[in-house]
């Protein structure tokens, strides 16, 4: 965004509240969150988020590469805008999420500005990712359940699943403060978004081929699991689809340890449930769904309990022991090396100990 644009937000006044927002140091709490006034025209700055937000905040360098032809400037539509207009952006949402929740959803579902703001989550600023990692977190607390009623579902799951990737990536890779907006994020997803398709996107997200995100995502499910409850497992009409979700990690990854994982998470599904109903469930699964959970289930592998664990360490530790190299003659030098000096030191410190005594005999004569 060129200077001119941004001058003229400043002295635009339905902008002023953004731009002193933006400019406060820290993050803004949900309380202090202030309301709109009355009769407040909402029109003229949402017809401007998207071109806010869709624009990247990272400036091209110039090449200085003599042989390279000379870079032409860019031009005022296409230069980025000022990150500080993109946080205010999101505080903006977060007090219409707040206060004015119907118009919220006409402008964060209706133009689907969630798919601009995941981007933030990977920004240079951290301030910028911090509220945008925010932002997501009250929308999952703050998710009213009734508006299922009104078919605007779908734009909610599109949201789960875009996001689930991105914030268990973050949750796990990120800077601390980061990484802990993140996790919150994702503990306030499975405690509010209570779905088949949130539970599909976690189960999905073990398929990664880092330990650190599948363990994760494998905690995650195994909450979700718990929080879903056994009435929502046998009302449940698409538990197949779970299944399958399930079996498909089974069978990609030939590591035993996500296999042991899956055979873990079927146990938890039958501790929510008793065997009668989860066995009920299962005849909802097709052939091909029956199949895969029935190879889980076979299987004998088995959760490490901490017995196993520590018997595993102790046998590693022997195995390095039986690997380790024998000692060259260098080695061999350098240790008798070693004993001469402590030999030496130990005679000078009995030497000096002596003459101490004798000192003292001398001195009780006298």
């Amino acid at each position: 965004m060129a200077k001119k644009e941004i001058e003229t937000l400043k002295n635009d006044l339905t902008h002023k509240f953004i731009l002193e927002s933006s400019m406060q140091k820290g993050n803004i709490s949900y309380e202090n969150l202030e309301p709109f006034p009355k009769d407040y025209d909402f029109i003229q700055l949402i017809q401007k988020f998207k071109e806010i937000l869709g624009k990247a905040s990272k400036k091209k360098k110039n090449s200085t590469n003599k042989n390279k032809a000379p870079v032409k400037p860019e031009p005022e539509q296409n230069k980025p805008v000022d990150w500080t207009i993109q946080l205010a952006v999101i505080n903006y949402l977060r007090r219409l999420l707040k206060h004015e929740q119907d118009v919220f959803n006409q402008t964060f579902y209706g133009l689907k500005l969630y798919e601009n703001i995941l981007e933030f989550f990977n920004s240079i600023r951290t301030i910028l990712a911090q509220n945008a990692l925010i932002l997501f977190n009250e929308v999952f607390t703050h998710y009213i359940p009734e508006l299922d009623e009104k078919n605007q579902k779908a734009p909610v799951i599109n949201l789960i699943k875009l996001a689930i990737p991105s914030l268990i990536l973050k949750a796990t890779t990120s800077q601390s403060f980061i990484k802990n907006e993140a996790k919150t994020c994702l503990e306030t997803m499975i405690t509010n978004m209570k779905y088949n398709d949130t539970l599909i996107a976690l189960l999905q997200a073990m398929n990664s081929q880092k330990i650190a995100d599948f363990e994760l995502a494998y905690i995650l499910s195994n909450k979700l699991v718990k929080n879903l409850g056994k009435e929502f497992f046998v009302n449940n009409k698409h538990f197949g689809n779970i299944m399958n979700a399930l079996g498909d990690i089974y069978e990609n990854n030939k590591n035993d340890l996500y296999k042991r994982r899956c055979k873990a998470l079927l146990t938890t599904f039958e501790e929510v449930m008793t065997k009668d109903e989860f066995n009920k469930c299962l005849e909802k699964c097709n052939k091909r769904q029956k199949e895969k959970i029935n190879e889980i289930i076979s299987s004998k592998l088995q959760a490490n309990t901490k017995k196993e664990i520590h018997h595993n360490r102790l046998k590693s530790k022997d195995e390095n022991k039986a690997n380790e190299k024998p000692k060259t003659a260098f080695n061999t030098k350098m240790i008798l090396k070693k004993q001469i000096n402590i030999k030496l030191v130990s005679s000078k410190v009995a030497q000096k100990e002596n003459c101490d005594n004798a000192n003292q005999q001398k001195a009780q004569k006298i």
